[in-house]
């Protein structure tokens, strides 16, 4: 069958995403149907499996996209012309707020794909490796420049990363003795903690 003039299978592609990370931001992963993410996207149900072979595949796609957004957003501020010192708060920053936007795609996706893991395991590794690359570069500079003290940045970085992901569970309640605790776990205070610590 002949392609309509002006198809063009990666805006569809890119349609049928954004239908996806619309539909499952405000919903669980399984009350996101394939058949309503079509109807979103304005395709035929049939039509995202050209794209993706199983809904699980497609929501790794949207992970390993919004990875992507995150690693962009870590290179552009690595490239700007302010000390490393403001860099690394300004991404905890911006990172908070991409977080805050998509949680709870990020969150579901976590939760009900475990079981599909392998299928994106070295894909995650690389994406992953790609943004611990971009903060390396970021306290390598901030050690020359003496802003930083002489620790292994490579450590730092995965360090760093490790408090920056704290923020997909900011606001946690916590139950301690029949008490519910607001835990707000604020991009400045993630900040505070890692470049003081807690010692006195």
């Amino acid at each position: 069958m002949a392609k309509s003039k002006g198809w063009n299978p990666e805006i569809k592609r890119q349609k049928i995403l954004d239908a996806a990370i619309e539909i499952l931001n405000q919903k669980e992963y399984y009350a996101s149907p394939i058949g309503e993410i079509a109807r979103k996207a304005g395709v035929a149900k049939g039509t995202i499996y050209l794209y993706f072979k199983s809904k699980e595949e497609l929501y790794f796609s949207i992970l390993f996209m919004l990875m992507d957004k995150v690693w962009e957003m870590a290179d552009e501020i690595q490239k700007k012309n302010i000390p490393a010192s403001q860099k690394l708060p300004l991404f905890l920053k911006k990172h908070s707020d991409f977080i805050g936007r998509y949680r709870n795609i990020f969150l579901s996706v976590r939760q009900n794909l475990g079981s599909h893991e392998k299928k994106c395991q070295q894909e995650l590794h690389i994406k992953f490796g790609e943004l611990l690359n971009v903060i390396i570069k970021i306290i390598d500079e901030g050690i020359r420049k003496k802003e930083f003290k002489n620790y292994p940045s490579s450590s730092l970085a995965m360090l760093y990363l490790s408090f920056m992901f704290v923020n997909m569970h900011q606001k946690v309640d916590m139950h301690d003795k029949n008490k519910m605790m607001k835990i707000d776990i604020t991009p400045k205070f993630i900040w505070d903690v890692f470049l003081g610590g807690i010692a006195k």
